[in-house]
């Protein structure tokens, strides 16, 4: 295994060439964005959505002639103690070629233990075996990966581990001092950890390797049963604003990513929010050059894991069992970790699936609240799918919105459109990439028929066909 080499920022306010400010993509946002393209420097993709969907891919594709695209990966499971998914890795190598993109980013999290999908970002404890799994992974993704910067995020955390040994900055400060890499540093998650914790942000931010941040993320949260939670939905808050400001005073002006994933408003309000980034980065002074870094440990010459990594594995592998389980655990099963946290973190579980099944079903999605409370009944009521869960719950929620006359056209077509795509479901409740052809129809209320069709591979075109009656 070669010796990690530490990517050095890019240019002033930028890396690999992007600088300024930036959005997330969404298709809620692609009119306004294109009317106004000046309004970012760049955009970011979510790598998975583009795995799932030929229609995003090419979206991504079309776009990437207009901005430079950062792919953003959030399944990679850079902590996973089991070691990293590399066909994953692969096909986020092949959409970063595909793409141009100057740089990519992943999260410092887990996303699946002891063969489960747990289908969130869940933050690793703060220790060194944990830091030692990130380098391994990292080296093993970064084979896969064209030679551009990788960044590493930090993640919200919503359960503590029992046997954290370092602070917040610390761990982090390990992690890009092992792998090499810069961070992309999430103010609103290091906002919602220390306002959770009791302690004050800018101190936390503080703790982190502040001249190893490249990147920025911000977004906006809010509060629930005393709680704040970055949710992405709702307007970047001031005090937000004013540790991105702290932070920029640190680091110098860097690239800032404005976060939104749902509740969009106009425009103009993010406008506004870009243009209050765009200023404090202007404002920021000059960025100095960062000190050497510190030397990594030199990795094990025989290719053994990271010392700790069993142990760490199955506290992995518990914790999943934990927070995917169809039946909430008791107090007395869940110690060593706090009863509160685990239904926290479980509920924000079954709040994520809804949030990822819904955008597989564009027409039903439009009746936001109906299909928003009969999602939530149907995950609810079904453990998650060990394999593409989102497609399998849309599935779920798709056949259930078709029992409802309100929703029945919109879901009985989804459903048809997801069907062309994917066979199952399987006797676990998986769904797999349908390979073969597919022609099939769909009686509608009110008699219409509509028919999808889908030539060879898993990629093909679906084409909606309704005869003229």
């Amino acid at each position: 295994m070669e010796q990690p080499v530490p990517l050095s920022v890019g240019g002033v306010g930028g890396v690999g060439g992007v600088g300024g400010v930036g959005v997330g993509f969404r298709p809620e946002l692609a009119a306004d964005l294109l009317a106004a393209p000046s309004a970012v420097d760049f955009v970011e993709v979510v790598a998975e959505a583009c795995f799932a969907s030929p229609a995003a891919r090419r979206e991504a594709s079309a776009i990437a002639r207009i901005w430079p695209v950062v792919p953003h990966g959030v399944k990679l499971s850079l902590g996973s103690a089991e070691g990293v998914d590399l066909d994953r890795a692969r096909r986020l190598g092949a959409l970063c070629r595909e793409l141009g993109a100057p740089v990519v980013s992943e999260h410092v999290a887990f996303v699946r233990g002891g063969g489960r999908e747990i289908g969130h970002l869940t933050a690793l404890p703060y220790t060194l075996e944990a830091a030692r799994v990130v380098a391994r992974n990292v080296a093993a993704a970064r084979r896969a990966l064209p030679d551009i910067p990788l960044l590493l995020e930090n993640a919200a955390r919503t359960l503590r581990f029992p046997d954290d040994a370092l602070d917040e900055g610390s761990f982090y400060a390990e992690v890009v001092a092992r792998t090499g890499c810069d961070l992309l540093l999430d103010v609103g998650n290091v906002y919602a950890n220390a306002v959770n914790a009791g302690v004050d942000p800018g101190a936390l931010a503080r703790s982190y390797p502040l001249e190893r941040v490249a990147m920025i993320h911000v977004a906006g949260g809010a509060r629930e049963h005393g709680f704040y939670f970055d949710t992405h939905a709702h307007p970047v808050p001031e005090p937000v604003f004013a540790l991105l400001a702290a932070v920029l005073a640190a680091t110098g002006p860097v690239p800032i990513l404005l976060e939104r994933d749902g509740d969009f408003p106009p425009f103009a309000a993010l406008a506004a929010e870009l243009a209050a980034a765009r200023a404090l980065a202007r404002s920021a002074p000059p960025r100095r050059a960062p000190p050497p870094p510190r030397a990594a440990p030199p990795p094990s010459p025989t290719g053994d894991p990271p010392a700790g990594a069993a142990a760490l594995a199955a506290v992995q592998a518990r914790v999943a069992a934990l927070l995917t389980a169809p039946r909430e655990p008791s107090p007395a099963d869940v110690r060593p970790f706090a009863a509160d946290e685990v239904a926290r973190s479980r509920a924000i579980l079954q709040r994520k699936r809804v949030d990822d099944a819904l955008p597989l079903l564009p027409r039903l999605a439009a009746h936001r609240d109906a299909a928003a409370r009969l999602g939530a009944r149907c995950v609810e009521a079904s453990p998650r799918a060990p394999r593409l869960a989102a497609v399998a719950d849309a599935l779920r929620i798709a056949a259930a919105a078709a029992a409802d006359e309100r929703l029945a056209a919109e879901a009985l077509v989804d459903r048809l459109l997801l069907r062309a795509r994917f066979a199952g479901p399987a006797a676990d409740g998986s769904v797999r990439p349908r390979l073969l052809p597919f022609i099939r129809r769909e009686r509608l209320p009110g008699g219409r028929v509509i028919w999808a069709i889908k030539g060879m591979g898993s990629s093909a075109d679906v084409r909606l066909v309704e005869p003229r009656r």
